[in-house]
Formats: structure tokens, sequence, C-alpha cells
């Protein structure tokens, strides 16, 4: 009997799920849904056109219609001109900030510039100065080159006396007065074997002045005093500047044309009995063109020789002079 009431109440409950309405699938919802706007639409399509239809489009009624679109479209245009404009404006007073600015930026500049060769005169100038406050510092001094090695530090004085002695036999020993006397270090690029030169600064300037004269003159030097070589001592600066001018005096020298170094650095050239001074190489070509000399000739004369020492040197010639403060 119980069983029979419970069969009974389950299909009461399977009848009543049956009449109850079900949740429509997603899709499908979302299919009924679409369908439903498209209706809508169509609808207000057609009152749209059930109103126009009940409408008379008179003329008076299409010129207000084309003369509110007329006024709308102005207003667009208006509002673009405007911002159009005001964006314009904004790059003309940009364009005008940076005109100033290239005009500032160019004074200054030219300042600049105008103080930077400023700058370089005075550097230019500095630099001479303090190149020939070394060489006046520098004038009492004598470099001595090929001395041997075997002569030692406490005999080079003895040494140089000796050699002064055979250039100028006559000067009084008073006026062979030695400051000091040393050797200095030897290039890097020079063997091991190459003697290092000799130093040395002597009190009188007059006395240097003589000793150098006297050598290039003399040719009958004792045997162990004929390789050596004596110098002035210049600064590396004085030096660099001679350097530059190496074409011009070769083409004097192959040309037999007597000069002398000024200071600074600067030929003092006798041509035609008239003394002419090359400031710079380029006066100096400029001196060579004007006379028809050509400045890179290779020359017998200028040929290089072997010295004692191990160095590269040139047939010293009589017309190349030192010319001291």
């Amino acid at each position: 009997m119980s069983q029979h009431r419970t069969k009974k109440g389950a299909d009461t409950k399977d009848k009543a799920a049956f009449f109850v309405a079900r949740t429509p699938h997603p899709k499908q919802a979302e299919t009924q849904a679409q369908d439903g706007a498209e209706a809508d639409l169509h609808a207000d399509l057609a009152d749209a056109q059930e109103a126009v239809a009940d409408t008379l489009l008179t003329p008076n009624l299409l010129q207000k219609m084309l003369d509110a679109a007329v006024m709308k479209m102005q207003a667009s245009f208006t509002s673009a001109l405007a911002k159009i404009n005001n964006e314009i404006t904004d790059l003309d007073a940009r364009a005008s900030q940076l005109e100033e600015k290239m005009k500032e930026t160019t004074t200054a500049q030219a300042a600049i510039e105008d103080r930077l060769v400023d700058i370089e005169k005075r550097l230019s100038l500095h630099k001479t100065k303090i190149t020939d406050a070394e060489d006046r510092f520098r004038r009492n001094n004598i470099r001595l080159r090929g001395v041997p090695e075997d002569v030692e530090a406490q005999d080079l004085t003895a040494f140089t006396m000796e050699l002064f002695r055979a250039v100028l036999p006559d000067i009084p020993s008073d006026m062979l007065l030695l400051d000091r006397i040393h050797r200095i270090p030897r290039p890097q690029h020079l063997p091991p074997t190459t003697p290092r030169d000799v130093l040395m600064r002597l009190h009188y300037y007059h006395t240097k002045d003589q000793i150098l004269r006297a050598h290039r003159a003399r040719k009958d030097l004792p045997d162990k005093f004929k390789p050596i070589l004596l110098f002035t001592d210049l600064s590396a600066e004085t030096l660099r500047r001679r350097r530059s001018f190496k074409p011009v005096a070769e083409a004097l020298r192959h040309h037999r044309i007597p000069y002398r170094w000024g200071y600074p650095a600067k030929l003092l050239i006798t041509k035609g009995g008239k003394l002419v001074t090359a400031a710079s190489p380029r006066e100096g070509l400029e001196l060579l063109h004007k006379w028809d000399i050509a400045p890179n000739l290779q020359t017998k004369g200028l040929r290089k020789t072997q010295g004692a020492d191990g160095r590269p040197q040139r047939q010293r010639r009589a017309i190349s002079k030192d010319n001291d403060h």
C-alpha cells in the first residue's frame, strides 16, 4: 500500500515538472534578443515612413532644412578653423622664440670664437716666452756628442779642458770656467753601444760662443777629438720648430746660400748682400719660390754619413751657423 502511494507521488512530481517553463539555452536567448531588436527597428522605420508620408515636403520646409544643415556645417567649420588658427598662432610664437634663441646662440658662439682666437694668440705668445726663457737658461750650455764611455765622470772636466785647449789654444785659463758637467740619458732609439752625450755649462757665454765658432772652423784637431761634435743646447720646442724649417735649410745649403738661426726659431738668410728673415717655414718656402729654388731637391751635398758614435750625421758646412741670444 505504501509502495503504491510512493509511486503515485513520483508520477505527480514528473507531471508538474513537465508543465513548468524551462530556461532557454544562452545561444537561443541571444538569437531571440536579436530577433526582438530587429523587429523593434523595423517598427521604428515604419513609424518614420508613416510620419514622412503624413508630412508634406514644401519648398519652405526644404529651405529651412537646408539652412539648418548649412548653419550646422558652418558652426563645425568655424570651430575647426578656430582650433587651426590657435595652433598656427602658437606655432608662430614658438618659431619666434626659436629665432630669438638662435640669434642669442649665434651671438654667443661668435663671442666664444673671438675669445678662443684671443686665447690661442695669448697661449702661443706664452709658449714663445716660455721657450725663450728656457733657451736663455740653456744659452751657456754645450752638448758634446761622441765622448767615449771609458772617460769616467771624474775625468770629464779634464777631457773637455784638453779639447777646448785644442780648439782655442790662446784662450786664458780664467775664461775656461765650468759650472757643471755630466752625462745625460741615452735616447731609447739608439743602440746600447752609443756613447751618452755630455752636457756642460760654461760660466761665460762669450767663451761658449768662441768655442763653437772655432770648433766649426778647426780641421786639424787631434785624432781622439775628431769624432766629437759640439752643439748648442736648445729646448725641445725650439728643436721642433727648427725641424719644421728642414726643407728650406736643405735647399739653402744645396745652393750654398749662407744662413743662421735666430730666436725664436727663424732663419736669417744672407742673399745678394742683404739679410732676409724667414719667421716661419711658409715664409721660407715663399722666399725659395721667389728665388726659383726648389725646396725638395735630393742633393749630393746633403748625403748622410755615419758618425763615430753610431748616429747618422750630415757633412758639416761653414755656411750654416747658430745665432744665440
